[in-house]
């Protein structure tokens, strides 16, 4: 199996803004990652979308916002590779910076809705077809004929309209990426996350944390849940299971040695966690992806 491929787009060396138009037998990039954030408008296509540890089938019209360094993968359907030349995938892929007007989003409110959008790309983002996603998709045809500060701003624009639609769908409400959520700003909890982002393969005990939270288990429990809306626990068995799902798509190691690198004691647990996380046993994800080799 491949590995996770890190995909260099290169935008600092021009504009911070990138648009194309795909046109093709079949979509031919396996799962990969980038730095730059990503929307991708789906045009005509069927076929399975992976993003993180999500799995879907997507059609024509499909809209999705990738955070930055979000694995991700579009697979086309088995009939576009045995009737070659017959059908063809369209969609119009926009890319931009990580720190594309970063000054503007820290500093000026106007930017607030756009920097909370992009805080939640990192669950990867899709826009049911809407009059507003109607809207986004004709803007990033028309982004198409646009250049440099033209499409700068068309850009901003499809942001800011993405950012004010309500009907929008995480395709990965417990994914959780390796570095702790900087929306916080409780010390404590900063404190915490902090830890358990650098420490969750280990074995942290309750009463460790609420130590080092300055507080007893009980009321310990209270706060997390109430800074994360998730359990202690529940937090650290997301983090574990993401980290396994990338080991899984990486291939180096067997089920049962993913099972032990991410902190799991015995192979029953690692398996009814990583269900109960992904909807998929460990087997079943991995037979899932070989499909769409």
């Amino acid at each position: 199996m491949n590995k996770l491929m890190h995909e260099q787009l290169n935008l600092k060396n021009g504009s911070p803004v990138k648009i194309k138009w795909c046109d093709y037998d079949f979509f031919k990039y396996p799962i990969h990652y980038h730095i730059e954030y990503e929307i991708i408008y789906i045009v005509k296509s069927t076929g399975k979308r992976f993003v993180g540890n999500n799995i879907e089938h997507y059609s024509d019209g499909d809209l999705v916002l990738l955070g930055s360094n979000v694995p991700h993968m579009y697979k086309s359907d088995p009939f576009y590779y045995q009737n070659i030349g017959k059908r063809h995938v369209q969609a119009v892929i926009l890319h931009f910076s990580n720190d594309f007007f970063h000054h503007a989003m820290e500093h000026y409110p106007e930017f607030y809705r756009i920097k909370t959008l992009l805080n939640q790309s990192q669950y990867g983002i899709s826009f049911p077809d809407s009059k507003a996603s109607q809207m986004i998709k004709s803007s990033l045809i028309k982004a198409l004929d646009l250049k440099n500060l033209e499409l700068t701003l068309e850009c901003i624009r499809i942001l800011s309209m993405m950012s004010e639609t309500e009907v929008k769908i995480f395709l990965n409400e417990d994914y959780i990426d390796q570095a702790p959520d900087n929306q916080h700003e409780d010390p404590r909890i900063i404190k915490i996350l902090s830890l358990l982002h650098q420490h969750y393969v280990e074995n942290l005990s309750l009463q460790y944390l609420a130590e080092k939270a300055g507080m007893n288990k009980a009321a310990f429990c209270r706060f997390f849940k109430e800074k994360t809306s998730k359990s202690c626990f529940g937090y650290i068995n997301e983090m574990r299971i993401n980290f396994a799902c990338k080991l899984l798509l990486e291939g180096g190691l067997s089920i049962t040695q993913i099972c032990y690198e991410t902190g799991y004691n015995n192979i029953s647990n690692f398996n009814r966690q990583f269900k109960k996380i992904t909807e998929f046993t460990p087997s079943e994800y991995l037979r899932e992806f070989k499909k769409v080799k």
